[in-house]
């Protein structure tokens, strides 16, 4: 898909590309891929290197006993303990966005169809309407924000009361 995507780029130009959003859903999903599939490709090579040290080092089979190295350390840690910047979670975080964008692709073919059509154009229109009233319902609320910070603004030094301190 990616070769497809660069072959129509070149036929096409990058200009002529762009103006199709389909087009840069396509090249932001597959670029997605590849970076995921490149951060699981980093983490592979990573615990290799760490279990290649393992081997080599640690004689026994009983790894808690040893001492190791913190970067061969960190792989026996439970997946809550690992850093938010580990390139697994990151390769799977960025899987799961890919693939989302992947099935959204079909909202392209939808229309076409005598069944699904109608209906994704009329959820399309009612999604337009809610966020309609969601704008309204957050300036309803902000109005109503700042109306209660302006009515107790007045006592922030009077009284300590922990039910109006937040």
């Amino acid at each position: 898909m990616i070769w497809s995507e660069c072959k129509e780029i070149w036929s096409d130009g990058p200009r002529e590309y762009v103006y199709h959003l389909w087009n840069v859903l396509d090249f932001g999903m597959l670029s997605i891929f590849a970076a995921s599939f490149t951060a699981r490709f980093m983490a592979f090579l990573k615990a290799t290197k760490a279990q290649q040290y393992v081997d080599l080092h640690v004689p026994d089979e009983d790894l808690s006993n040893a001492s190791l190295p913190e970067e061969v350390a960190y792989f026996t840690f439970a997946r809550n303990k690992w850093r938010p910047s580990d390139p697994q979670i990151i390769s799977e975080g960025l899987y799961a966005i890919a693939v989302v964008l992947s099935f959204s692709r079909i909202a392209y073919i939808l229309p076409a169809n005598e069944s699904f059509g109608p209906l994704q154009i009329s959820l399309g229109r009612t999604v337009k309407d809610i966020f309609k009233f969601m704008v309204i319902f957050i300036m309803v609320f902000v109005a109503f924000m700042i109306g209660m910070f302006n009515l107790y603004s007045y006592y922030l030094g009077a009284k300590y009361n922990p039910a109006f301190t937040t």
